[in-house]
């Protein structure tokens, strides 16, 4: 017999190996771009989150279990040990698990039987000073004993206790003792920790790099100091405050930890904005129709962080004359985020139903941002206004109105807000000795608003105004400025009405604004799509002179939403169901709270 040569042999070998691997394993199983069979797995016998943690850990998709990697149909010792592992992470430790075969799929039958439960839970903490975040941690678990073992809470709690410590300062705390003990066979499970919180931790430098502002101007926005206590919690604030403050484009933290002398050193970079800036606007509103707008910014007119801001707007520009509004604003930041003291010079030359108007105004603003949710601002408006009232006659006002506002969010950040409520209360005054010619009244304005969540994806939206003057009505309607004059109607007001069309009119059926205002508004939305909601609402309201005579307009209507990062873009059409009875379209953008 003819012998052939060894190395004969492992050529060969190597020549045809790859297709004796095409024969073992088919094609459909090592090709990348065919997706690997399944098979069909009905799970009986549990419900709910238990059913929904062993498909996790089964990966199943539509009821059915993916092969291997490799393309073969997984094993039952595989189901088993992953349906033991998803129920013994909900405590059921002792479970009867059977697997039958029906066809080409499988059932998976599950009896859960008698569940592990919590019995001893101790936990001791060790803090040379007291701690009141964590006492109340370790004094009201999540963990309650007689209920069913959740090892998925456990580890939660364990994780928030860690990070609770780390924002106290706790650099150096630690569990000595982290015991979980499970009986199986008497169903129990005992925990017994024992945290000690370490020594604390001191602030030795804070810096500031990156920045041309000055280091007291940044010293008001950020609360940690050199000497005091390390915390973890006042250094997150203090990034979000100088974030927040507008005058970086990145606030970054570096924090170098000395454990021997047990300090750290806190270093902020802060990026500048561009110190310049000129943006232009090009819009349409069904309000303000057709706008357009220059505005010129430095963002650092020294290294104290005051700036300015002139502007120019153009609205109405495709009506016969366009309303003109021009500014100069500087504003002195205060040391508090968003707290800050603006000085106005502006001219406005409006033309409406009523009057047309040129207004020359020097204002003076403080705002200062009492927390994340509160805020109050006093102003004093000093303006000369030339009207020309329809029908022919023209006045001159002089005038000085002081005021006061209290706004209030229930969100640190209404622009993401989709549920919540919002306050805001002004009250201005003008006085005898203020105004030439004598000009005497008090006005309040209340605006409320109030978002439900009713569902995953219905809400509930409400909303209202209240404004009163007191002054003589004749005096009011000869003499009060336009700007103090109160009108309903528009996109943010009673929809399906023409923008400030609602009020008390003259002779001429011109419109000369009301000293009184009242108008409200109900809205339902529903989350039809990731960034889209569908919404039905109806509005009533008016404006006008005395109570007696108030005759609230209503409408009704439906509109789309268009949810994105700068509010919700809508597109609302409304019928009015008093006066014209007509239709109307309203554009807005903004945030719903």
């Amino acid at each position: 017999m003819k012998q052939f040569p060894a190395k004969s042999v492992i050529r060969f070998f190597f020549l045809f190996s790859p297709l004796f691997l095409l024969c073992v394993f088919p094609v459909t199983a090592l090709s990348s771009d065919t997706p690997a069979t399944g098979t069909a797995l009905k799970i009986t016998g549990v419900d709910g989150p238990i059913k929904a943690n062993i498909k996790s850990h089964l990966a199943l998709v539509d009821n059915v279990l993916p092969a291997s990697a490799l393309g073969f149909p997984r094993s039952d010792a595989f189901i088993l040990d992953k349906t033991r592992q998803a129920l013994q992470a909900l405590g059921y430790y002792r479970p009867e698990i059977r697997i039958t075969e029906k066809g080409l799929g499988k059932t998976l039958e599950i009896d859960r039987r008698q569940p592990v439960r919590w019995r001893n839970i101790e936990l001791n903490l060790i803090c040379v000073q007291p701690y009141p975040e964590l006492e109340q941690m370790f004094n009201r678990p999540p963990l309650k004993r007689g209920e069913i073992v959740h090892h998925g809470d456990y580890e939660k709690f364990k994780s928030a206790v860690r990070q609770q410590a780390l924002e106290l300062g706790l650099l150096a705390s630690t569990f000595t003792v982290s015991q979980l003990n499970v009986d199986v066979a008497e169903a129990y499970a005992d925990i017994r920790w024992l945290f000690d919180c370490g020594p604390d931790y001191v602030v030795n430098r804070v810096t500031f790099s990156g920045t041309a502002l000055s280091e007291t101007l940044l010293g008001k926005f950020v609360s940690v100091r050199s000497g005091q206590r390390y915390r973890q919690s006042q250094v997150i604030a203090s990034q979000q405050a100088l974030t927040r403050s507008e005058f970086f484009k990145s606030v970054t933290v570096e924090q170098n930890v000395d454990h021997l002398a047990r300090q750290a050193d806190i270093d902020f970079f802060a990026l500048d904005q561009d110190k310049y800036e000129l943006k232009s606007l090009l819009g349409y509103g069904t309000d303000t129709k057709g706008k357009l707008g220059v505005s010129w910014q430095n963002r650092r007119a020294n290294d104290r962080g005051h700036h300015y801001l002139l502007r120019l707007d153009l609205n109405q520009v495709i009506a016969n004359s366009a309303d003109i509004t021009t500014s100069f604003q500087y504003k002195i930041p205060l040391g508090r985020e968003k707290s800050q003291w603006i000085n106005l010079v502006g001219y406005q030359r409006e033309n409406d139903d009523f009057a047309d108007s040129e207004v020359i105004t020097l204002e003076s603003r403080l705002l200062r941002q009492n927390n994340a949710f509160w805020s109050s601002q006093w102003a004093i408006t000093l303006a000369r206004e030339l009207l020309a009232i329809a029908g022919g006659s023209t006045q001159s006002l002089i005038y000085a109105v002081p005021s006061w506002q209290l706004k209030y969010y229930s969100v640190a950040d209404p622009f993401s807000a989709d549920a919540g409520w919002f306050w805001q209360s002004q009250l201005r005054f003008s006085h005898d000795h203020l105004s030439d010619p004598e000009l005497a009244f008090m006005q309040m304005e209340q605006r409320v608003k109030r978002i439900w969540r009713l569902s995953s994806r219905w809400r509930m939206m409400m909303r209202g105004q209240l404004g009163i003057t007191w002054m003589d009505t004749e005096t009011f309607n000869t003499a009060m400025p336009s700007d103090y004059r109160f009108f309903a109607g528009g996109d943010v007001s009673v929809r399906g009405f023409g923008y400030q069309s609602l009020s008390p009119v003259d002779e001429q059926n011109e419109l000369l604004g009301g000293k009184h205002l009242l108008a409200a508004s109900i809205e339902f939305d529903y989350l039809f799509h990731r960034d889209y909601r569908w919404a039905v609402f109806a509005d009533q309201g008016n404006a006008f002179n005395h109570w007696r005579d108030r005759q609230l307009q209503k409408s009704v209507g439906t509109g789309l939403r268009w949810v994105t990062p700068v509010g919700a873009i809508r597109l609302d059409v409304a019928k009015a169901l008093d006066g014209n009875k007509g239709w109307r379209l309203h554009i807005t953008i903004g945030p719903d709270l």
